[in-house]
């Protein structure tokens, strides 16, 4: 509620609302906007993901990594808005989904430490949050799985973000990955696959942007 006037907020917000709501589900609300004005789900994360990080006012783990688990709430919130008439969701399977957002992000960064290798820490919130939503969709393993390769893949990034002039994309990052969450669940349900094996493989994360 604090940030909901700053501007990353209001821009994200402005974005999420120039898209309508997408077909097959009720669409999902936008922090600071008018209940009733939906949009599609991946939208609504990216605007409420931004809001939740802009003022960092949320929980934080720390271990081996960084990270505000609570990022893991907006996406997986917006999916079950728009899902929720169409599929019989109730409030025991988001809180079952954001568990498994906070219990996958907290292994991960319990067990690899990103900033020692120049990575953004958002880069463990794609997959957490990407199974989170395919907990609250009580979707299989094998689609869950396809998911979380593909949010990983499109959500590592540089840690430039944070060092320097600091930019309005610090907030935005973590709704990118909450974006991309979305999408990739919505890819991988569809049958569509992603690198495999993306944390060990040859070219992979481990190989080539972590340890080695």
């Amino acid at each position: 509620a604090a940030a909901l006037a700053r501007k990353p907020v209001v821009s994200a917000r402005s974005q999420a609302l120039a898209h309508p709501v997408s077909i097959g589900g009720d669409g999902a609300t936008v922090f600071g906007a008018d209940a009733a004005r939906r949009t599609s789900p991946e939208w609504a994360a990216w605007a409420n993901g931004v809001a939740v990080r802009e003022l960092d006012f949320h929980d934080t783990f720390l271990a081996a990594e960084y990270s505000h688990p609570g990022d893991n709430i907006p996406p997986i919130v917006a999916v079950a808005q728009h899902l929720a008439a169409g599929r019989g969701l109730t409030g025991r399977d988001v809180v079952r989904g954001i568990a498994t957002g906070y219990e996958v992000q907290i292994d991960l960064v319990k067990a690899i430490s990103l900033h020692e290798h120049k990575i953004d820490h958002v880069a463990h919130l794609g997959p957490s949050a990407a199974a989170g939503i395919g907990t609250l969709l009580g979707l299989d393993q094998e689609t869950i799985f396809q998911s979380i390769g593909q949010a990983l893949h499109t959500t590592t990034a540089t840690r430039q973000s944070r060092k320097g002039e600091i930019s309005s994309w610090k907030a935005h990052a973590p709704a990118f990955a909450g974006k991309m969450a979305v999408e990739a669940v919505d890819r991988a349900m569809r049958g569509q696959t992603s690198p495999t094996p993306i944390y060990e493989g040859e070219d992979g994360v481990i190989a080539w942007l972590l340890g080695g």
